[in-house]
């Protein structure tokens, strides 16, 4: 299926947790519903959307949600478990993928989640959506990719909510081989590229509501980052709220969303009503 496998070009993971929450991800979504539609929303293999839509959609409210893979992995496949849980709402899931590093360094995948909001925008009423109510978010990744676009773009969304993402990418002088050194091996084509790449950056007049979520054994990077940006947001007297999942791996807060009665969900609703 379009999409929903890895790109040939990808840096494959090969940790062991990693390998086991890519194999869950894609158990999960062999068993899910097929998209109603696949999209492209650019000319690169990558630049793919797939909608999921209740029954007699009419004018019903939008999550568009990123993969994450630390820029240089994941696919569609990723994210298909989720859309059980979104269309009960009822509501249109929108999952998005973008152009991968190191095959197209920064600030491609940033350019993608703009150009495939802008897509969902102009083609929601034709899946019976709401062009006015769309909700953006992302896993690691992709939620760094959503909340960036938020702060710096300030596009009509009616919130962001990124789960387990990065928002401080300045890792300074680090080793290239470490985790955190990877996004100078292969993300960005210059260091100073890391400043432009961090959403805690451009927190400056931020009126979007953003929902930061990330899991109480997360990576340090992720934990530290996601606190300081909602501290640095509610500074700002920008909307901003947060919830730490107690004991969860970066990778568990990503998979306990297969659950319609996760706490996310209700504050998906809730952004959606206030919309």
């Amino acid at each position: 299926m379009l999409g929903h496998r890895p790109d040939p070009d990808e840096i494959a993971p090969t940790k062991a947790e990693t390998l086991a929450y890519a194999a869950q991800l894609e158990a999960w979504g062999r068993a899910a519903p097929e998209p109603d539609r696949q999209l492209a929303y650019g000319p690169d293999r990558a630049q793919r959307i797939d909608v999921y839509a209740p029954p007699r959609a009419e004018r019903l409210p939008i999550l568009l949600f990123f993969h994450g893979g630390a820029w240089v992995s994941g696919h569609l496949g990723w994210l298909r478990f989720m859309a059980p849980a979104v269309t009960a709402l009822p509501a249109i899931f929108v999952a998005g993928s973008y152009r991968l590093a190191p095959r197209c360094r920064w600030p491609a995948c940033y350019e993608d989640v703009g150009a495939a909001l802008g897509f969902v925008i102009d083609h929601a009423e034709e899946w019976g959506g709401d062009p006015t109510r769309i909700v953006i978010g992302g896993h690691s990744a992709g939620g760094q990719l959503a909340s960036l676009l938020t702060v710096r773009e300030q596009p009509p969304v009616a919130a962001c909510m990124p789960v387990s993402a990065s928002f401080d990418l300045r890792y300074g002088d680090v080793p290239i081989e470490s985790e955190e050194g990877r996004v100078y091996r292969y993300l960005f084509a210059e260091r100073a590229q890391d400043a432009e790449a961090s959403p805690i950056n451009f927190v400056c007049g931020n009126r979007t509501p953003l929902h930061i979520s990330w899991g109480g054994a997360d990576f340090d990077r992720v934990a530290t980052s996601s606190a300081a940006m909602a501290a640095a947001l509610r500074a700002e007297g920008a909307p901003a709220t947060e919830r730490v999942l107690p004991g969860a791996s970066h990778f568990d807060t990503h998979l306990a969303l297969r659950d319609a009665a996760d706490p996310f969900y209700a504050r998906l609703a809730e952004a959606f009503a206030r919309s």
